[in-house]
């Protein structure tokens, strides 16, 4: 994720039509995300920023699992990594491994990072599908060093001074939730954050339509000229004041409900989030140093809650530390992420199940789309129309991914993954699979979050296969590449065993 790219903004930039105050509605992970990025790429600016947050919304905070631009995000807020893990109670994240999913019994991993190195200027999956065709037994995440030290429970940080065999693994992190909230907090406050604990009972337009006042429960306003929505699933700017719609995707993915409990520690801390497929839906399992994240996503349709309950709690390991709850949730997005002076962000822009981590991804790039191109009190609408679109393009990659994981399956069962065989799926995913089963091509889409190694090993790990291997990569020799396939898998194994064990990695971390 390209943090780089925002220009920070300086008093000399200012004018006449600049917002001077922006209002974030809703605290949580979205909120103080949103507004710590703000702060950030607002320094040195006189920007007024709010953030209005309920005492009475209870978090979630079950653990949350990341992708590797939150590393990119900590870089840009100028948080030590170290400071930011110890007081989150955060492990490190190397990658997804996905039981049950294709079939029941089998397994298979989504690693950060790359997966081999291209040879001759092609793809390493495709010099790997002609040695696999040609009877090669190994593996394609067999050549990913992140999945090298994962399956030894290993950590290590690549140094670019210092480059290895190991050097192209990449890592994210696990983390409770609350606690960043509260870290991020204190960030926006030490930086003149103004706080607001209260709960917002009414919104108040100007007679263009636009959100000028929120009113509070003791009659107290607040005036803004840019809100910024982080009021979760009720939307209640941009889809209960504003009136824009929500663009409803469960006939895609039809999982529309969540079990959640948290456990003690039992066992090694793995530094890979592990995802399970069980009978209406899958289960995760988040490690964090203290204790542990399980939740279970289901669809309702085939099971109730009580149920839902019963097969989490009977699937945990380790006295639980809290009750087991259930959340509901309905997948898609907004028609419009962006209308007026109000941005949507976080699960009032949307929802897409866990499976890939990457809300709290959606909350990043909504604000650093956003950040770069800040607009005047009156924006253009070129500009909101182009924002809009790029949301709605990111959401559609990770909608089009996660479905790979389910329409692949050759499960049946249960009614459930039944339901799967002849369930609909988007145009977009079915021409990308159409192109790869030819000679193994990835549709190019430099815009789409998942790079080709991630969709080459969710198709391989699904059993999607192409007919054939691309030929170009004929004209390498194939004899000398084959033959030292196995010898470079054999030599990660190696350097992963000689990497610290990951919970030794967070000790010397603390």
């Amino acid at each position: 994720m390209n943090f780089s790219a925002i220009n920070t903004a300086s008093d000399k930039q200012t004018n006449h039509g600049a917002i001077q105050t922006y209002v974030v509605l809703g605290g949580g992970t979205a909120g103080w995300i949103s507004a710590a990025i703000l702060i950030r790429s607002l320094v040195n600016t006189k920007v007024n920023i709010h953030v209005v947050e309920s005492p009475h919304t209870p978090t979630v905070g079950v653990g949350e699992a990341t992708i590797p631009s939150i590393m990119d995000m900590l870089q840009y807020l100028n948080i030590p990594a170290q400071d930011f893990i110890n007081k989150t109670n955060a492990t490190f994240k190397l990658a997804i491994k996905f039981t049950d999913w294709y079939a029941k019994g089998a397994h298979y991993w989504h690693p950060f990072g790359y997966i081999g190195n291209e040879i001759d200027g092609k793809p390493f999956y495709q010099h790997w599908l002609k040695y696999q065709q040609q009877g090669g037994a190994l593996s394609f995440t067999d050549f990913s060093p992140a999945i090298a030290l994962a399956k030894q429970n290993k950590f290590f940080i690549p140094d670019p001074k210092q480059p290895t065999n190991l050097s192209s693994s990449s890592y994210a992190l696990h983390f409770d939730a609350a606690l960043v909230a509260k870290y991020l907090q204190h960030y926006c406050e030490t930086r003149g954050v103004k706080i607001h604990k209260a709960h917002v009972k009414d919104v108040k337009r100007d007679n263009t339509g636009n959100i000028g006042q929120l009113i509070f429960n003791d009659n107290k306003t607040l005036s803004g000229d840019f809100f910024i929505d982080c009021s979760g699933q009720q939307g209640l700017l941009i889809g209960k004041t504003l009136r824009v719609g929500y663009e409803n995707w469960q006939q895609y993915l039809p999982v529309d409900s969540a079990a959640v409990v948290q456990t003690e520690n039992s066992g090694a801390l793995p530094p890979y989030t592990e995802s399970i497929a069980h009978a209406h839906g899958w289960r995760w399992r988040i490690p964090l140093q203290n204790r542990t994240g399980n939740g279970y996503v289901y669809c309702s349709d085939f099971c109730d809650d009580n149920a839902a309950m019963r097969l989490l709690e009977s699937n945990v390991f380790g006295e639980k530390l809290t009750d087991t709850r259930c959340l509901k949730f309905t997948t898609g997005m907004r028609d419009k992420c962006w209308e007026k002076n109000c941005l949507a962000v976080g699960l009032s822009s949307g929802f897409l199940e866990p499976l890939e981590s990457t809300s709290i991804y959606l909350i990043m790039r909504a604000m650093l789309n956003f950040v770069q191109s800040i607009p005047t009190k009156d924006p253009s609408p070129f500009t909101v129309s182009e924002y809009n679109r790029l949301m709605r393009h990111e959401y559609h990659c990770i909608r089009d991914f996660i479905v790979l994981h389910y329409c692949a399956t050759t499960r049946k069962d249960t009614p459930y993954w039944q339901m799967w065989q002849s369930l609909s799926i988007p145009d977009s995913l079915q021409t990308k699979i159409a192109l790869f089963k030819e000679y193994g091509r990835l549709y190019q889409d430099k815009s789409d979050l998942f790079s080709q190694d991630s969709w080459y090993a969710v198709l391989e790990g699904m059993g999607v296969r192409p007919n054939a291997y691309d030929p170009v990569v004929d004209a390498s020799v194939a004899e000398k590449i084959h033959s030292a396939l196995p010898s470079a898998a054999e030599a990660l194994i190696d350097s992963a065993g000689k990497a610290l064990g990951h919970e030794e990695y967070l000790e010397r971390i603390r």
